[in-house]
């Protein structure tokens, strides 16, 4: 089991957004170094944060992120704050939803202001309906430049508003990444650490409690038939949020009509519902009754693989008819682009829509692969389902 489901109720992930050079890791060690003063570090990190050789997260086989974190505690709330090498490592967190991220910190460069790369990223927020984005506007030595702040502030505020984040719930703080963190000396309202601290302040006010992936309704997806008896069937799956109990009721959703059952028996990844042989198979879904349902048609982010992870160059064009690998089996499905985009390379990422040939039980977040030829191509996450 994944250790981040254990430790989600007392973590916050978050992670830092920007365009490269814009001094995300430079800001997360400054705010390393910050929080060892006003809270508490509960990860092994020293002040060479911004040189330290980052840690590797595989989302599938080939396929990683490279990224560096650290636990912290501050004011009572507890934060695991991501922060990727590159813009790609960002892309794919987001689209797979490996840490299931919840909060972000949008660094924008002062000089640079809001590039495409940037606003990119807080777009596939905006997708993910991540529910806070405090941002911090790096000034990089230009702090007596008031006209050129203003301008990158506005600039960063009409895109939070245009993308529905409201300015009381995601300020801007408007500091120097850098000079924060080689500040030798510890005074905490030093004009060096103010923006750091003012930052930390507000991600206290305005970042969500965390989710406790157990509080949620259980779904686990039905991998294998384990023994068929006469009303009665033996499943293994992975219960990948909640809990089921015994004597409960439970639905079986997915690939074709809902079915109403109960679980009489629950043995670590294996479990016995009441049901005919011939009603369940892999690829259904398991969850408590009117959770969940099953959708034949959705729309997506999905981002292509290039051909260091996928050892192809396989694009998508409209009317493509990739098959989507959701719950352990693989469903063909008819692509469908925006209006505008004839094509999608390796490498870069889409918000697309899907029609199936079979319903599969599925909400918003739930994350699949793109497969063409019998190899994966992509990775993708549900938006929206129709």
């Amino acid at each position: 089991m994944d250790d981040r489901r254990g430790a989600a109720h007392r973590s916050l992930p978050i992670c830092t957004l920007g365009a490269t050079g814009h001094g995300k890791t430079t800001l997360t060690a400054a705010m390393a170094k910050v929080v060892q003063k006003i809270g508490s570090i509960r990860s092994n990190i020293d002040n060479q944060f911004d040189q330290q050789v980052p840690d590797h997260h595989p989302i599938r086989q080939g396929v990683g992120i490279a990224y560096r974190s650290i636990d912290y505690e501050t004011s009572g709330k507890h934060y695991t704050q991501i922060d990727c090498e590159t813009n790609l490592d960002n892309i794919k967190m987001l689209v797979s939803n490996s840490f299931a991220i919840q909060g972000v910190i949008w660094v924008v460069d002062a000089v640079d202001g809001v590039t495409q790369e940037s606003s990119g990223l807080i777009q596939i927020a905006k997708r993910l309906k991540i529910p806070s984005v405090i941002s911090f506007l790096n000034t990089r030595n230009i702090i007596k430049d008031e006209e050129l702040i203003e301008i990158s502030k506005q600039e960063m505020r009409d895109i939070l508003t245009e993308f529905g984040w409201e300015e009381q719930n995601s300020p801007i703080i408007v500091g120097d990444a850098e000079k924060a963190l080689t500040y030798k000396g510890d005074r905490i309202n030093s004009d060096h650490w103010k923006p750091i601290v003012d930052l930390i302040f507000a991600m206290n006010r305005c970042m969500p409690k965390p989710i406790n992936p157990d509080n949620l309704p259980p779904i686990m997806p039905i991998y294998e038939i384990v023994e068929e008896q006469k009303e009665r069937v033996t499943v293994r799956g992975e219960i990948v949020q909640g809990h089921l109990a015994v004597g409960h009721a439970v639905d079986i959703v997915g690939k074709g009509d809902r079915i109403k059952t109960k679980c009489l028996s629950i043995k670590e990844n294996e479990v016995c519902v009441e049901s005919e042989p011939e009603w369940l198979s892999v690829g259904q879904v398991m969850c408590h009754p009117k959770t969940i349902k099953a959708h034949s048609e959705f729309t997506a982010l999905v981002y292509l693989l290039t051909q260091e992870e996928s050892g192809s160059h396989i694009p998508l064009i409209e009317n493509d008819q990739p098959e989507i690998r959701m719950w352990g089996i693989d469903v063909h499905s008819q692509l469908h682009l925006p209006e505008g985009l004839s094509i999608v390379s390796p490498g870069e990422n889409a918000h697309v829509s899907f029609e199936l040939d079979l319903p599969l039980a599925m909400e918003f977040g739930t994350t699949f692969e793109i497969k063409k030829m019998g190899s994966c191509i992509g990775l993708g996450v549900v938006t929206e389902v129709v």
